[in-house]
């Protein structure tokens, strides 16, 4: 079996990933739709951003003002802030580093080769003269590393943390981006761009045509089985490589079951179960669920002692839905 400091690295490292992909692919989206607008009415439209990341009570605390350039600086390069693209990027190498020796050197030089891109010295003038093109490389890296995760890593126990890591990011995020710009109660939030920010928008075209229902695209991301961005696709995933683990560690049993309760909620739920009279409320409770599951997963694979202290590592503010 996998030690337990190996498996949280790998758990992290796959989270931390899809941190560092999906901050990015919300910034790029944000900076393409509001190229037209001032500097001043961007900075205010990303900050939606802040809300989707869990940051926005960290932005308010630097009593900075929301223009388009520190809203930009703050979720992309800021080094005092764990939850920035270049300090999730830093995670991410620190935790391969730890397990060199278990994973392919590909996947290494791929993981530093994006930590080296990030550090460079010109790193701010890109970030100001040509953010897309910046954006576009590490977002490229990005899919680099899920390349070499998918093609050349063994599917031993490092692989099936990290991919559990990944898809309870991944299926959080997309939560979060239902309860905040798909069912955005106010609707002020552009439906389409909600879609892209999941990378399902071309997805939902051909599955429901230009019908922009915001619930039929929540009951989309939630539990569309041929979509891996799916809430469901992802519990499926995270259940797939849980199934291993019971007969070696019977402590993770929980966690499976827990995953597959959660699963069969979305899979087998007509919409008025899914998505009932108070879908935000809902979301938030399948929200609680993944926490839940992603700390039941910690608990009983890398504290054996079931210390009250989840983990060492950062988890991003906003982690427990508010």
């Amino acid at each position: 079996m996998i030690l337990a400091r190996h498996a949280e690295a790998m758990f992290w490292a796959g989270r931390h990933l899809e941190r560092t992909e999906h901050a990015t692919r919300g910034l790029d989206i944000a900076g393409r739709t509001s190229i037209h607008h001032t500097p001043e009415h961007t900075g205010h439209e990303r900050i939606p951003l802040f809300r989707l990341h869990g940051l926005a009570s960290a932005f308010e605390a630097r009593a900075l003002v929301p223009t388009e350039s520190e809203v930009v600086h703050f979720v992309f390069a800021d080094e005092s802030n764990p939850g920035s693209v270049m300090e999730t990027a830093n995670q991410l190498r620190e935790n391969i580093r730890a397990v060199r020796d278990r994973v392919p050197v590909e996947l290494w030089e791929e993981t530093n080769r994006l930590f080296l891109l990030l550090r460079s010295r010109d790193r701010l003038d890109r970030l100001d003269s040509e953010p897309s093109e910046l954006y576009s490389r590490v977002r490229r890296m990005c899919s680099a590393i899920t390349g070499v995760v998918a093609e050349s890593m063994p599917r031993d126990e490092g692989h099936a943390f990290m991919g559990i890591g990944a898809m309870l990011e991944r299926s959080s995020m997309v939560c979060r981006l239902i309860r905040l710009a798909v069912l955005d109660p106010e609707g002020k939030s552009d439906l389409a761009v909600a879609l892209r920010m999941a990378s399902t928008l071309q997805a939902y075209r051909r599955t429901h045509g230009y019908e922009d229902d915001r619930t039929t695209a929540a009951q989309f991301l939630l539990s569309d089985e041929y979509v891996p961005r799916s809430v469901l696709s992802c519990l499926r995933h995270v259940e797939h490589r849980l199934a291993p683990f019971e007969a070696a560690a019977p402590g993770l049993g929980p966690a499976r079951r827990l995953a597959g309760r959660l699963r069969s909620e979305l899979e087998f739920g007509t919409v008025e179960e899914t998505l009932p009279e108070d879908p935000t409320g809902r979301i938030l409770h399948i929200e609680v669920q993944l926490a839940r599951l992603a700390e039941t997963v910690a608990v009983n694979a890398f504290d054996p002692a079931h210390s009250s202290v989840l983990t060492t590592q950062f988890v991003r503010p906003g982690s427990h839905p508010a």
